[in-house]
C-alpha cells in the first residue's frame, strides 16, 4: 500500500472533478447512515484509467475488495484532508488568487539595462515572463552575442535558477526541479548536455509540465509551472523535438563599438565599477576581441587601469581568454 499521497493531481481539473466526485460518493454514504466508505467505480462513475491515475500514482486510493465481478476502493487518507485542500483549489480559482509560487515575478525596474541593440528581443522575453503559461525561449549564437548577459537578466527574477549545462552531471536537472521547484530555469551552454536523462526530464517538462521518477520499483510524479530559457552556441547536438519546444533566435556577435557599450553598461550597472575605469577595460577588451565575461572577471580583478593593462597581458599571454 503507499503510504504519501502525491498532491499533484490538484493542478488537473480533470483529476479534482473525479476526486469531487468519490468525495461526494463517500459523503453521502455517511449521511445514510453507513459504517462503510467502499466504492465501485460505477458508483463514482469515474473512468478506470482517470482513477488509475489517482490510486497508482498519486496515491490517492487503495483497493479493498477484488474478485472476478467486483472491484472496491477507498481513500487512502482521511476524507476530511481531500476536502480541505480541493476548498483551497477552489478559493484560489473563485476569487482569482494564486499561490505566492504561481504569481508573475516582480521584474525590475533596469531590466535588460545592459544589454544593447535587442529591445525586440527583450519585448518578447518580458511577455514570456508575463504568459499564464510558460513559452520557452532559446538563444543561439558564438560568444560575444549578448546570450549569457541576456540570460543574466532573467536570473534576477524571483523563483529563477542559473545552471551551466556542463556542470549538472553529478546531480541532475531531474534533482534540480524536485528540489528547487523553479518557476524560472535558466540553462547556459545548452548544447553541452550530454546525459540522456537530463534530455528526457527536459522534453517531458516542457512539454507537459510534469517531472517523473520512475525507477527501483518507484514512481513519483509532480507538476510545476516552469519556464525554460537557455542559450548554446550551436544547434547541432541537440535533438529537433528538444529545439521544437523552443522559441528560437540566432544571435550574431557585437561589433567593436556596440561591445564597448555593452561592457561599459554591465561593468557600471551590475558590478558597481567607476565609469571611467569601466571605459578602459572595454576599449581594452574590445581591441582584443573579448567578451563581456572577460571584462567582468578584469573589473573584479583591478582597481586602477594600470591592473587592467598588467593582467590583461598576463590573460593573453596564457591563452586564458576563450
Amino acid at each position: 500500500m503507499r503510504l504519501v499521497v502525491d498532491w499533484g493531481w490538484l493542478n488537473d481539473p480533470e483529476l479534482r472533478e473525479a476526486v469531487s466526485k468519490c468525495l461526494r460518493y463517500v459523503k453521502k454514504l455517511k449521511t445514510e447512515g453507513k459504517t462503510w466508505e467502499d466504492f465501485e467505480l460505477g458508483d463514482v462513475g469515474v473512468p478506470y484509467h482517470i482513477f488509475r491515475d489517482l490510486m497508482y500514482k498519486y496515491g490517492l486510493f487503495e483497493r479493498t475488495y477484488s474478485s472476478s465481478k467486483h472491484k472496491f476502493y477507498k481513500f487512502s487518507i482521511p476524507i476530511e484532508e481531500v476536502e480541505k485542500r480541493l476548498n483551497e483549489v477552489e478559493v484560489i480559482e473563485s476569487t482569482g488568487s494564486l499561490r505566492e509560487e504561481e504569481k508573475h515575478a516582480e521584474i525590475p525596474k533596469d531590466f535588460w539595462a545592459p544589454i544593447e541593440g535587442y529591445d525586440d528581443i527583450r519585448d518578447l522575453f518580458l511577455a514570456s515572463i508575463k504568459a499564464n503559461n510558460p513559452v520557452h525561449i532559446l538563444l543561439v549564437g558564438p560568444p560575444a552575442t549578448g546570450k549569457s548577459l541576456m540570460l543574466m537578466e532573467v536570473e534576477r527574477l524571483a523563483g529563477s535558477i542559473f545552471i551551466t549545462a556542463g556542470t549538472v552531471t553529478r546531480v541532475g536537472i531531474r534533482d534540480i526541479l524536485l528540489d528547487r521547484k523553479p518557476r524560472y530555469l535558466i540553462i547556459d551552454e545548452l548544447d553541452k548536455i550530454k546525459d540522456p536523462d537530463d534530455l528526457s526530464v527536459l522534453l517531458t517538462l516542457m512539454e507537459s509540465g510534469r517531472v517523473v521518477v520512475a525507477k527501483h520499483k518507484e514512481y513519483r510524479e509532480e507538476r510545476l509551472k516552469t519556464w525554460v530559457f537557455a542559450g548554446a552556441n550551436t544547434t547541432r547536438s541537440l535533438p529537433q523535438e528538444l529545439l521544437d519546444r523552443f522559441a528560437k533566435f540566432y544571435l550574431k556577435p557585437y561589433d567593436k563599438e556596440t561591445l564597448k557599450r555593452v561592457i561599459v553598461k554591465t561593468l557600471t550597472t551590475r558590478e558597481s565599477v567607476d565609469r571611467d575605469l569601466a571605459e578602459h577595460i572595454a576599449i581594452t577588451i574590445s581591441e582584443s576581441y573579448g567578451s563581456v565575461r572577460d571584462a567582468i572577471r578584469l573589473a573584479r580583478l583591478c582597481k586602477s587601469k594600470e591592473e587592467v593593462d598588467k593582467y590583461w597581458s598576463i590573460m593573453r599571454k596564457y591563452q586564458l581568454v576563450v
